[in-house]
């Protein structure tokens, strides 16, 4: 009997199109110790067709492409301040709205879970705004999107690469024609589980709920990004990018997914989308006079859908094209490398289900090491023979 879609936890990358995909409903995503998104499957209600596994996009080749590259930022200021980066995607959406189409993208609810909606005009639109940093739930959204584009209305659906392919798998190649899809060179996704509980942490020091949360705030500019918390009575907590806890530890890659560490399919080039987006970090060694440290986005465009769409979008933004991309890619590495798990991954999560999040103690585990544990782990790469000979030494020393 089937419990689940794939047998190996690493192998799933909770897109959830397994969800829609099920004729049945029999597939559900349930969270697991560690905070994240599985499918789990209904027994009472699956038939054993094996639909979802053999469409799951996990581990199936992406088509080769060779893209256009750019560097590109909305030419409103306000835009860019409320953006992650350059604000391309704000362009692109304003421009399906003109269509009369929906956005699709990941957005905060009331609880601060973060999950996709739809979106049908710009009213809805801020909330989709700014990078969040925690893996979102995007299985309503894979079939409502589908939905929409039975009944022929254009979609433009935003995500992970991961979550992009996962809606390809739900349409199976059908109803396509009105689709843009953009996705972004990806770091990896944390647990939502330890956000969550990363906010409690929060909401306990001040003794009051936490009610928005913005991972790249811009005050201090594009590059010097920070976390900031706004609490209930309009104070806020700020830190960042090596000193504020649940932040850090993403970038340290601490608490990411097992499938991102896994994660070979989704580089330049192998994208599943028409538009790929990123922030132009390295700007300053290709064309430093394009930075005005607000925000600016490197643009791939694969396919010719996602050139029109960038076309359509030309009045909103400023754009040129990018030729020298070595050295923006060492300073991305995700462009063309997979993430590594951190080292020290499993010891966070020990503590993480006994007592949850502690912004102290992940601090601590991921600071440099000390005299003590530099020696420990000197010691542990010595030979056998040395290590016996510095026993015995250590013992005529007493």
């Amino acid at each position: 009997m089937r419990t689940t879609v794939r047998a190996k936890k690493s192998e799933c990358s909770g897109c959830g199109a397994c969800v829609s995909i099920c004729p049945k409903g029999a597939i559900s995503m349930k969270p697991d110790d560690e905070g994240f998104l599985y499918p789990a499957v209904d027994g009472a209600l699956c038939v054993n067709c094996d639909l979802c596994e053999k469409r799951c996009p996990a581990g199936k080749p992406t088509p080769e492409n060779q893209p256009a590259v750019l560097g590109a930022q909305h030419r409103d200021l306000f835009v860019r301040a409320a953006s992650s980066s350059g604000g391309v995607f704000t362009a692109l959406a304003r421009s399906m709205f003109a269509k009369g189409g929906v956005v699709f993208g990941a957005a905060f609810d009331e609880n601060l879970r973060v999950e996709h909606i739809g979106a049908f005009d710009e009213s809805e639109l801020a909330a989709m705004r700014g990078s969040k940093y925690v893996q979102s739930d995007a299985a309503d959204a894979v079939g409502n999107a589908a939905q929409l584009l039975a009944r022929g209305l254009p979609v433009l659906f935003s995500g992970t690469p991961c979550q992009v392919a996962g809606l390809r798998a739900k349409l199976n190649g059908k109803n396509e024609e009105q689709l843009l899809t953009v996705d972004f060179v990806c770091h990896g996704v944390p647990s939502p589980g330890v956000f969550a509980s990363y906010l409690k942490e929060l909401e306990a020091q001040r003794g009051q709920r936490v009610v928005a949360y913005r991972f790249r705030d811009k005050r201090r500019g594009w590059k010097d990004f920070y976390a900031v918390a706004t609490f209930e009575d309009g104070s806020e907590h700020t830190g960042s990018q090596i000193d504020e806890p649940f932040l850090y530890g993403f970038l340290q890659n601490l608490y990411l997914r097992p499938s991102c560490v896994k994660c070979t399919e989704y580089r330049v080039g192998h994208h599943p989308s028409d538009i790929t987006i990123a922030d132009m970090w390295g700007v300053e060694r290709v064309c430093p006079e394009k930075d005005d440290d607000t925000g600016l986005s490197l643009v791939f465009i694969n396919t010719e859908k996602g050139r029109k769409a960038m076309e359509a979008c030309a009045e909103a933004i400023s754009s040129f094209p990018v030729s020298q991309l070595a050295p923006l890619y060492k300073a991305n590495g995700c462009c063309e490398k997979t993430a590594k798990a951190h080292e020290k991954r499993w010891l966070f999560f020990r503590r993480f289900k006994k007592s949850g999040f502690s912004g102290t103690y992940t601090m601590k585990l991921l600071a440099p090491p000390g005299k003590a544990e530099k020696l420990v782990r000197r010691i542990a790469h010595l030979p056998f023979g040395a290590v016996r000979r510095l026993r015995v030494l250590l013992g005529r020393g007493k």
